[in-house]
């Protein structure tokens, strides 16, 4: 669920090795026509589906080389929504904003879960998410486990997001989180995980998504069409986690030490 939108805040910064290795996963399948990113984990809906659809990319990011992002460790671990409950949301968030009015009377808690910097519940009805926020739910919350993520959000209405762009972002292996008009009355109320896409030709386009219902679900196709349309598209937000620069450094010396010692 969603409510006030603000100016988008864009990181970036990327990397050189991770912008070339992004580069060479976005090389065209075989006939182009649809992919799905396997691995990534589906979560049962927990205080509010904007950090519950975030959680399932930055889950997929967790058992892709940031090991750090969540404190369960694995596939089989890091799949159930009882084990990352406290990142999507953390008790004390919860404490403070589950009410319809919040809790005055407890100060407000540290950011230590996606729903801190989502701004899930607070000064608004349990579970919406604000979308003016997903950008810093991605950022803060991955800048908080030790890593870097450049975040930013388009919006379908105005032509700025199209299908080629989620067929880039699936193709370089990168999941998206959409902002849908689940009812088809014209306006958003839904954050969805992205993980794939299908072109049906004739039949129309589909994105493959979880709906955040349940953690054991398959991919649910909804075509790729306007608010207005049930599933319609309202809005993408965009997250590419990498290591922090430091990390980089260290990475870039590991790959020149056999080199020096060659020349030796």
């Amino acid at each position: 669920m969603s409510r006030a939108i603000r100016m988008p805040i864009c990181v970036l910064a990327v990397a050189f090795l991770v912008a070339s290795a992004e580069r060479a996963a976005a090389a065209p399948l075989g006939g182009g026509l649809s992919k799905v990113i396997s691995g990534v984990p589906a979560y049962n809906w927990y205080h509010g589906c904007g950090p519950t659809a975030a959680a399932s990319i930055i889950g997929y990011y967790d058992l892709n080389g940031f090991g750090n992002l969540f404190t369960a460790s694995g596939w089989d671990s890091v799949k159930l929504t009882a084990n990352v409950q406290d990142q999507i949301s953390s008790p004390a968030h919860n404490a403070k904003y589950d009410a319809d009015l919040d809790n005055a009377s407890l100060p407000v808690p540290p950011n230590t879960s996606i729903a801190c910097w989502f701004q899930t519940s607070v000064n608004q009805a349990y579970g919406w998410s604000y979308l003016s926020y997903s950008d810093d739910a991605f950022t803060g919350y991955v800048q908080y486990r030790g890593y870097q993520c450049t975040s930013w959000y388009e919006s379908y209405s105005s032509g700025e997001f199209t299908w080629q762009d989620l067929v880039d972002e699936i193709n370089a292996d990168h999941p998206v989180m959409f902002l849908v008009d689940t009812d088809g009355n014209g306006g958003t109320d839904h954050f969805v995980p992205v993980i794939g896409y299908d072109d049906r030709g004739a039949d129309g386009k589909y994105y493959g998504c979880y709906t955040t219902w349940s953690e054991d679900e398959t991919v649910a196709w909804k075509e790729f069409r306007a608010m207005g349309n049930t599933w319609g598209v309202g809005y993408a937000t965009f997250a590419h986690v990498t290591p922090e620069p430091a990390s980089m450094t260290l990475l870039a010396i590991g790959a020149c030490l056999p080199l020096l010692r060659r020349r030796r």
